[in-house]
């Protein structure tokens, strides 16, 4: 569903978005980008931009109290909650996590059921609540994370509308 507030109405590059994918406002879509049943983008004070080859899952919900930027090949896992965050390239946030207003640098993973409350740096594995840094990420979860974002990408294209 699309929906306009405020004048302002979601914006879709060559992206696949699911019909039961709730996206209001000042939403910015670009190439490559899928978002699952259920995951909600609601930008009713500033922008969302989901950069090229994202993948928002299911009941995953983003909120922009202040511009939110979710980086290249990046996932935003199952019932993830992202509040007003900036999101770098190659990051997977696990399912359930909360990120709180912080940037998460590029190459991260935040673990599942996590809550960031601070900033994450580069290359960065984070886990808890409150999320602390466990240790440094390796080349092969990189390459994981781009996999994941190319198998999602595949799969989004059976939730394609006419």
């Amino acid at each position: 569903m699309i929906r306009e507030f405020k004048g302002k109405r979601p914006k879709i590059s060559n992206a696949i978005v699911d019909e039961l994918a709730i996206l209001i406002g000042n939403v910015i879509i670009k190439d490559g980008a899928n978002i699952w049943p259920h995951a909600m983008l609601r930008a009713d004070e500033e922008e969302i931009i989901i950069e090229e080859n994202v993948a928002i899952l299911e009941k995953a919900f983003i909120e922009a109290p202040k511009k939110v930027v979710i980086g290249k090949n990046s996932v935003i896992s199952h019932g993830a909650i992202i509040h007003g965050a900036t999101i770098g390239e190659n990051v997977l946030i696990g399912i359930g996590a909360i990120v709180l207003e912080v940037n998460v640098g590029k190459n991260s993973i935040i673990a599942a059921g996590s809550v960031v409350t601070k900033d994450i740096e580069e290359n960065s594995f984070v886990a808890g609540v409150p999320a602390k840094k466990l240790r440094g990420i390796k080349e092969e979860e990189i390459k994981k994370i781009k996999e994941i974002v190319e198998e999602l990408k595949e799969k989004a294209r059976y939730l394609k509308m006419g």
